[in-house]
């Protein structure tokens, strides 16, 4: 029976394409997308500006797919919380912890998403711009699975699970911005433990308020 080849990286190409992407990250997350030009990005990387269109067409499609990079990996981290085992405010602190850790590791792509909400998306071509409310939609679904959850075990009260998910997203979103300001002054993680005792003390009230209102019914 032949052996199948399968396909054959190369490393020189790879190498390429990620000194593209980092060198794109850069300049993208300092300057925003419509005042950077891909020979500033191929200065940047090293290589010519010829060399920098056999990966991608044009700005746009670079600056999506760093854009996409960024989201599939936060989309990653909510689906692994709405599926991991244990109760809803377990998933939240876990979720919470690991986004913090995300943006400490990957403090640019944080820039990035900020520098993309700042453009007007309308200048976007229509299949980004659906892409980024396919993601954002994705996002809320399973914040409101974790949420719902949080319901059912008389943790969260029982508002519309939506409106939760788009709260709490808004918080995470404000600290970012405060973060990205001044890193010196403003903590991300301190935040996120204050974020976290705050809302265990807030949650125990609302759960001992529910249990009385079982006993007295």
């Amino acid at each position: 029976m032949a052996k199948s080849l399968g396909i054959r990286k190369n490393p020189v190409k790879d190498e390429r394409e990620r000194a593209f992407k980092e060198a794109a990250l850069k300049v993208f997350s300092s300057k925003g997308y419509h005042n950077t030009t891909m020979a500033e990005i191929a200065m940047e990387a090293g290589f010519g500006k010829g060399t920098l269109y056999w990966y991608w067409k044009s700005k746009e499609e670079l600056y999506f797919a760093l854009v996409e990079e960024s989201h599939k990996e936060f989309i990653g981290l909510v689906s692994k919380a709405a599926e991991r085992d244990g109760g809803a405010l377990e998933k939240l602190y876990w979720l919470g912890n690991e986004i913090v850790d995300l943006h400490y590791r990957h403090r640019d792509y944080t820039k990035l998403s900020w520098k993309m909400r700042a453009e007007e998306l309308e200048a976007f071509s229509p299949q980004y711009v659906e892409k980024l409310r396919h993601n954002s939609s994705e996002i809320k679904e399973k914040l409101q699975e974790i949420i719902t959850q949080g319901i059912e075990e008389r943790l969260l009260p029982q508002l519309d699970p939506y409106y939760l998910a788009c709260m709490l997203l808004g918080l995470m979103e404000g600290m970012e911005i405060q973060w990205l300001e001044d890193p010196e002054a403003f903590d991300l993680r301190t935040a996120m433990d204050m974020v976290v005792q705050f809302s265990g003390l807030f949650l125990r009230d609302a759960a001992e308020a529910a249990g009385e209102d079982i006993q007295a019914s």
